[in-house]
């Protein structure tokens, strides 16, 4: 869980929580909206799952039927909960973590205030259950959603597919200069041909023309993707390194094949990395490479749900 937490603060600072009564969804979205990543893991997943609100359900005879279609949404920043569940402490001494969110309700009538509940602002409480009894409780506060777009991709005859595993991936990527600060970002050229690829890294680095001026080519069997299934040949497609650098790692860290598929630089580029309960889908927007027909413009990971 932990390890979803830290790529999605790579992608974006603004973590957003959608939960359904079989699902629990975590999505980031970059600043430029040109990336988006979102975990999303079964209720059986966790030890225990359940969305719906207790006292609705105490007093509405029909309280099954209001649980099936219930939502919870909220919004806040990844690195706040990150900080909480990846100190230093916790993976020694913490038996076990509740999350929980509280949603915003006017006071409650009566003399007897609660004080999870009684709260004009919608909380996320992260308890902590440590050895000898010791219970940590941190919470957060939860911003409304501004909404739940996710990206719109393409559904084509002429999708290309590719599969490999996280490590031949990351020895192919280590090849070429990764993002050294914020504004550093290099680019990675991709051109598919029948038996191999050419992949070459454009740095923001530019001349007097607007060129970049340092670059770094290599080239890879296709032997090397346990699927490779590329339609229209040869393909070129452009994207940037830092988020699909956060995809690799988190892949890699669970030991999970990367499925690839994109139809040209119209379109993003999707990333699918799956295990029994839950699905991970990333999405990056892809451009024309310089000097390739079709212009500049690039495509956006950003959409409607």
């Amino acid at each position: 869980f932990t390890r979803a937490l830290t790529c999605l603060s790579k992608y974006g600072d603004d973590l957003s929580i959608y939960a359904t009564p079989e699902t629990f969804s975590l999505s980031a979205t970059n600043s430029s909206k040109s990336a988006y990543c979102r975990f999303k893991y079964n209720y059986n997943f966790f030890t225990k799952y359940n969305v719906g609100n207790n006292r609705d359900r105490q007093q509405d005879d029909f309280a099954e039927e209001v649980h099936q279609v219930l939502t919870v949404t909220g919004q806040l920043l990844t690195k706040s909960l990150l900080s909480i569940l990846k100190h230093r402490t916790v993976e020694k001494s913490v038996e076990k973590c509740v999350l929980s969110i509280i949603e915003g309700a006017p006071p409650s009538q009566g003399d007897r205030s609660d004080e999870e509940t009684d709260s004009l602002e919608s909380r996320l409480v992260i308890r902590l259950h440590c050895k000898h009894g010791i219970v940590k409780t941190h919470r957060l506060l939860l911003l409304s959603q501004p909404s739940l777009l996710a990206p719109g991709l393409q559904d084509s005859e002429f999708q290309s597919r590719l599969t490999i595993g996280p490590r031949a991936i990351k020895d192919i990527v280590e090849h070429f200069p990764s993002a050294k600060s914020g504004k550093s970002d290099p680019q990675l050229v991709w051109t598919f041909h029948d038996s191999e690829v050419q992949l070459k890294s454009l740095e923001n680095i530019v001349d007097a023309r607007g060129r970049a001026q340092l670059s770094t080519e290599l080239t890879i069997s296709a032997a090397e993707f346990d699927v490779y299934d590329v339609k229209l040949l040869p393909t070129t497609i452009a994207f940037h390194l830092r988020e699909f650098n956060a995809t690799i790692a988190y892949a890699e860290s669970m030991s999970l094949a990367l499925d690839l598929s994109f139809t040209d630089p119209n379109y993003p580029l999707r990333i699918d990395v799956e295990d029994d309960n839950s699905e991970t889908l990333f999405v990056i927007s892809t451009s024309h490479a310089y000097g390739n027909s079709g212009g500049g413009n690039g495509a956006s990971a950003n959409g409607s749900q």
